[in-house]
């Protein structure tokens, strides 16, 4: 499987995704899907405007290096078949003459792809193949290009949204915001002490691991938050909205709050992942989780949950 920000994939699940999407984003340009039962011609499909795409979905998550030779082949080895099929591509083709030939895959680490490509770009344009424009080039897309297509990719094969951070903030990432954040750090101390009681055993050390937590899903979640800002820029604003509103409620449950610390905590956060779930019923659980984890740390480290 090759993780994504939008998801994992493999093979066949990354070409069904594609061809969703080619039949989406290039309908107008009368996008023909070419299954390969009957033999692989090179291409999934192409445009009456000569356009040919090929997917390509790496088996797992390789080295830069290693992503890159595996690419570069593959590349290399579907265009040769632009070629050896010539004639029958042209029987499909007819009239049209390819402009781009564009490799689609979940994502590239290296920009040196991207040289092989233009590299391939001149080197077929020397060909003078029949079926190749005189102006032929050879481009990569990642997933990100179909960005606006995945919300209707996803509903229309019943699946929810996964914003799935490939990284996370390191114990040394942590330890520098820390020393750096020292007030927000101490609002954190201070407001998980008063969810433990003064006769908790290990006292101190609780209170540590709570304020590490809230640290850590606070820093790891806003990679989570930073994700949905820039590829699903609507769902963004509509979570800042969602979020600003109900921060309103908290301030009032807590000046209002007569009984346990940690059961106003809990309610909190019940009723934060109640919003949120009903705000995005297109987005997984796990995703909710994260961005309900980055809220009430963010509330724990200032003001807004501010137990009396």
């Amino acid at each position: 499987m090759y993780k994504t920000e939008h998801g994992n994939f493999n093979g066949t699940t990354w070409e069904e995704f594609c061809q969703i999407c080619f039949k989406r984003k290039y309908e107008t340009d009368g996008y023909q899907e070419m299954p390969a039962w009957q033999g692989d011609l090179g291409i999934e499909g192409f445009t009456r405007t000569g356009i040919l795409f090929q997917c390509y979905c790496p088996d797992e998550e390789y080295a830069p290096d290693e992503l890159y030779i595996k690419q570069r082949d593959k590349i290399t080895t579907d265009l040769k078949k632009l070629v050896t099929n010539e004639n029958e591509l042209k029987g499909y083709l007819k009239a049209i003459k390819v402009k781009q030939w564009i490799f689609v895959t979940p994502g590239y680490k290296k920009k040196d792809i991207v040289k092989h490509c233009q590299d391939k770009a001149e080197e077929y344009k020397k060909l003078n193949l029949s079926i190749l424009d005189t102006n032929f080039d050879v481009l990569i897309y990642d997933i990100d290009f179909f960005a606006t297509e995945i919300h209707l990719v996803l509903d229309y094969k019943k699946q929810k949204i996964e914003i799935n951070p490939l990284t996370q903030k390191s114990e040394t990432e942590i330890a520098d915001w820390k020393s750096q954040e020292i007030s927000l750090v101490e609002n954190a101390i201070r407001k998980h002490g008063q969810r433990i009681v003064s006769t908790t055993a290990n006292r101190d050390n609780k209170i540590n691991t709570l304020t590490q937590h809230s640290i850590g899903h606070f820093l790891n979640g806003n990679i989570t938050v930073k994700i949905m800002q820039e590829k699903f820029p609507k769902d963004y604003e509509k979570f800042v909205r969602i979020v600003s509103l109900f921060e309103m409620k908290v301030h009032e449950m807590c000046i209002t709050n007569t009984g346990d610390n940690n059961i106003l905590y809990k309610q909190i956060e019940e009723d934060l992942k109640s919003k949120l779930k009903e705000g995005f019923n297109y987005i997984d659980q796990i995703t909710i989780d994260r961005l309900t984890e980055q809220v009430l740390a963010d509330w724990i480290l200032r003001c807004p949950i501010n137990f009396e």
